[in-house]
């Protein structure tokens, strides 16, 4: 009788096993739900990145493609703008490049609208208006002569002075090296009305072409 082992020790010994394994189960199922959990943030990061890198690129082409319509644009509006001041006439050669690269910025404006953050894209105008304006006036089959020589040059200016601020924030938004554009014009908006241009005088920019023309 006194080597007889009590009921309840074995039951007891059972239990302990069946909690060690429902306990091992536990921490396992646990361990595994961390492991998804980890490896599904690290794919979310992957992806995150890999969308970063695409809307950068995708800027990036936006940017250059407008920047590069743009300066071709100041070329033929150069050109065109001293032929009328000098009270020359546009002949259907350059009248037809004049609507050629307008034409083109028009179409280069798409892809920066739909991808440029806000802040890009409210400069977007201050650099296009003027020079489509410019254009409008240079392509005017009758214009009043004394008016449109004093608009020509103020909406010249107004297209360089709203291209440079655009750019610098393009170029700021992609983490590159930027001209300090707040420095140069101070507190003053870059925002210019058809109705009201600034007739000062802006810095030198590279979008203007070389005196040479």
């Amino acid at each position: 009788m006194g080597s007889q082992v009590p009921v309840w020790i074995p039951i007891v010994v059972a239990l302990l096993g069946l909690a060690g394994v429902i306990l091992t189960q536990i921490l396992s199922g646990r361990r595994e739900t961390r492991r998804m959990a980890e490896e599904a943030a690290r794919e979310e990061r992957r992806w995150q990145r890999e969308r970063e890198a695409r809307t950068h690129e995708t800027r990036a082409d936006a940017y250059a493609q407008l920047m590069g319509v743009l300066e071709a644009f100041d070329g033929v509006l150069f050109q065109a703008r001293a032929i009328v001041e000098a009270d020359g006439k546009l002949d259907e050669h350059q009248i037809t490049e004049l609507r050629e690269v307008r034409s083109e910025a028009q179409h280069a404006l798409g892809p920066v609208v739909l991808h440029a953050p806000e802040a890009v894209r409210r400069l977007v105008s201050d650099a296009t208006l003027p020079r489509m304006r410019l254009a409008m006036m240079l392509l005017d089959p009758d214009p009043d002569p004394d008016r449109d020589r004093t608009r020509l040059r103020p909406a010249w200016e107004a297209g360089q002075r709203g291209y440079r601020v655009m750019r610098a924030r393009m170029r700021a938004d992609l983490g590159f090296d930027a001209e300090p554009v707040d420095e140069l014009y101070g507190a003053q908006p870059t925002v210019v009305s058809s109705s009201s241009e600034s007739t000062s005088e802006p810095a030198e920019t590279t979008s203007r072409p070389p005196s040479t023309w």
